[in-house]
């Protein structure tokens, strides 16, 4: 035993086991195993090493104080402390001098990631809906360890390249589909027997299709009213038709135009609704079917991605081999040796047909690499190496320019980063490179992929909620996501603070959620920045997205708005409720913030739940001033709430103030401990501290601002290192 671990052992006896004796062994020794746990099998260090896990759950147990019960005596502040302190030290114990980056595992490319590599491969969007959904772990859908490739997964990844590949090579198949109105959001409709739009506005479709030319065909009818015929607009693109329905019988109306992006505006708009009060009649547009045709491709050469203009003086082969080493360097992420170059040469010549062009002839090569390793795997460094097992080492320069890219763009490096990583003039340069790739519209990707799913708000576009009581349409959900997302970009682009996540007096919004949240003179559909009048309202804390995501269909749910909080910004996730705890009765007509609160303490009664509620309860009842949609409940309201450790709080600024201050710490190193994981693709282990305590220190010295996270989450040392 060394020196350091006696001293423990020594502590163990004569400091540790007394205080457990006094609160923790009547339920846990002794023959006793409440919670399926008993301290009776660790008698030595190493075999509570060897249970890391059992022990991480006492630390947390002791740290988030969910033990001993709450109906039990507690032990002190410095008691619990001290109890922590050694557990760290003995269980969890870290070297600063010789840190572990942690080990490496093979990771897929997930969907997102696999569609923008492709595009950026060929510049096509592939349709990644035929492939199986991700799994996810910590939060997050880039996690390597469920990240598995079955079968299934292969035959779908070939099956979408090829589709893929048709329409790189100009081989997009026409096709015609009918598409249900409903499907089709923004204005009020009546959505039953016939879709009948009954108020002026628009009706977008929610489509993703690729580029090309499409023709949009709306059956419609109208419904009379007054003197003047209905009249909109059918939207394709950028073009806009102008049309009078003057038929009361389904007729047809077109329009044709050159999509140019993955994603642009299809819908109709009603532009002169109308009642005339005397004769008591509606004028109303009824759209009784749509049906798409296309894409229609566009003459054109070929694909620069794919074909790259030939040298002077290069025969067939030549410009082949010269092709695939532009394609192969591209998909690897690396430059293509000259024997994969030859062994995908030689299988375009062995598929090659008679009076088969030489571009046909590639085509079996490039499919047969976007399903090899190369292309759907990263961190291949770790299994080329013949390193020792247990061998720390430096990421290789061009798996470096990998992991940066796909962390902050979820797609492949530039050729420029590529270059400089082939060269070794990554790391030397390394600062400056990031602060360009952060500057770059691919970094919408972070956004999307890091804060949508950390903060969560891209839920609300699929979380159920009560319609009748709460009229969100789907325009309104986009909104709700678009607020969140627009206010996460102006945080990249600006490099503010990451604490005005919590702590912002001001939004983004357009007139849709302006009225939404009663702010006055906004007009039109883009978002802007607005002050906040509402001094409750403060950063995201407030935002309709996180509000509707932390509720039940039909009412707040101040549980879910405190385990929120909890998990999201501290990193302090309570354990699952335990087995067989019934939920909360569903509201009744005369049900009010008062009784939810009486129910909920009632709940805690039972000394299983009140660990946990004394956790998240306090906490979400200062939100309660606001509705599942995210709008200010009206009449005098019970907002009192207060934090396990007695902080009083009774409102969402209250709990920002609070955040901002005696709790920014936490704060801080939860949200690098997020950004960390998110980076590496794995789950943090107790290892990690010395790593996020420097990402968290380097931050602090320049005013918390999401730039320095990224760059000290780049610069950490198990993003920049491995072990074998």
């Amino acid at each position: 035993m060394t020196p350091l671990y006696a001293d423990l052992a020594a502590e163990w006896d004569k400091d540790i086991v007394p205080i457990l004796e006094t609160y923790c062994f009547d339920c846990h020794a002794d023959g006793v195993k409440k919670g399926d746990f008993s301290f009776d099998p660790y008698d030595s260090i190493n075999k509570m090493q060897a249970k890391r896990d059992a022990w991480k759950r006492v630390r947390e147990n002791l740290a988030y104080e969910l033990m001993p019960p709450v109906d039990k005596d507690q032990p002190s502040p410095d008691e619990r402390q001290k109890l922590i302190q050694w557990i760290d030290a003995a269980v969890f114990p870290v070297d600063p001098a010789n840190p572990d980056p942690g080990r490496v595992t093979l990771r897929r490319l997930n969907r997102f990631e696999y569609r923008n590599t492709v595009r950026d491969l060929i510049g096509v969007v592939p349709n990644t809906e035929l492939l199986p959904p991700d799994d996810s772990g910590y939060g997050f859908d880039n996690m390597a360890d469920v990240l598995t490739l079955s079968p299934t997964h292969l035959d779908a990844y070939l099956n979408t390249a090829s589709l893929a590949l048709d329409e790189a090579y100009g081989k997009v198949h026409v096709q015609k589909k009918t598409i249900d109105p409903r499907s089709m959001i923004g204005s009020p409709a009546f959505e039953e027997d016939e879709f009948v739009m009954y108020a002026s506005g628009r009706r977008a479709l929610n489509l993703q299709v690729p580029k090309g030319k499409y023709k949009l065909t709306y059956r419609l009818s109208a419904t009379q009213a007054g003197d003047e015929k209905v009249k909109a607009k059918l939207l394709l693109g950028d073009v806009v038709n102008d049309i009078t329905v003057d038929n009361t019988s389904p007729k047809d109306f077109s329009i044709t135009a050159e999509l140019r992006d993955d994603r642009r505006g299809m819908g109709v708009e009603f532009l002169n609704d109308y009642w005339d009060e005397k004769n008591q009649k509606d004028r109303n547009l009824t759209v009784h079917s749509i049906t798409i045709e296309g894409p229609y491709l566009a003459s054109g050469g070929k694909n620069a991605k794919l074909f790259p203009p030939r040298k002077e003086g290069q025969d067939d082969e030549q410009y082949a081999s010269y092709v695939l080493r532009n394609f192969l360097s591209h998909a690897f992420r690396r430059p293509a040796t000259d024997a994969e170059i030859a062994r995908y040469a030689a299988l375009a010549r062995q598929e090659r047909k008679p009076k088969q062009s030489l571009d046909e002839s590639l085509r079996p090569a490039f499919e047969a690499a976007m399903i090899s390793p190369q292309f759907l795997f990263r961190e291949l460094h770790a299994v080329y190496s013949d390193a020792k097992s247990g061998t720390i080492l430096s990421v290789p320069e061009l798996s470096l320019a990998s992991r940066i890219s796909y962390f902050l763009w979820s797609s492949a490096p530039e050729d420029s980063t590529l270059s400089m990583a082939a060269n070794k003039q990554l790391r030397p340069l390394l600062t400056d490179e990031v602060d360009r790739m952060i500057r770059s519209p691919k970094t919408e990707a972070l956004i999307e992929r890091f804060f949508g799913q950390w903060l969560q708000f891209q839920d609300v576009q699929i979380i159920p909620i009560d319609t009748k009581k709460f009229p969100v349409t789907e325009e309104m959900r986009r909104d709700l996501v678009n607020e969140t997302k627009v206010f996460c970009e102006d945080m990249l682009k600006n490099n503010l603070p990451v604490t005005r996540l919590i702590d912002a007096d001001y939004t983004f919004v357009n007139d849709n959620l302006a009225k939404h949240y009663g702010i006055n003179d906004v007009s039109g559909d883009h978002f802007r920045k607005v002050s906040l009048s509402d001094p409750q309202r403060r950063g995201v804390l407030t935002h309709g997205s996180i509000l509707a995501l932390t509720s039940n269909p039909n009412r707040t749910s101040p549980v879910k708005r405190g385990k929120w909080v909890l998990e999201t910004l501290l990193d302090a996730a309570p354990p699952p409720p335990p087995p067989n705890v019934p939920s909360l009765p569903p509201p009744t007509n005369d049900s009010t913030a008062a009784s939810l609160r009486v129910q909920l303490e009632r709940h805690r009664e039972d000394p299983a739940c009140a660990s946990c509620h004394k956790l998240m309860d306090g906490i979400g009842f200062a939100f309660e001033a606001y509705e599942v949609d995210g709008s200010r409940r009206k009449g005098t309201l019970d907002t009192r709430g207060a934090l396990a450790t007695g902080e009083v709080i009774d409102s969402p600024a209250a709990l920002s103030k609070l955040l901002a201050g005696t709790r920014s710490e936490q704060f801080h190193r939860a949200f690098a401990v997020k950004m960390l994981t998110f980076a590496l693709g794995r789950g943090l282990d107790y290892y990690d501290k010395p790593a996020v305590d420097k990402i968290v220190a380097h931050a602090a010295k320049n005013n918390y601002s999401l730039h320095s996270y990224i760059h000290a989450t780049i610069y950490s040392f198990p993003f920049q290192n491995y072990r074998r």
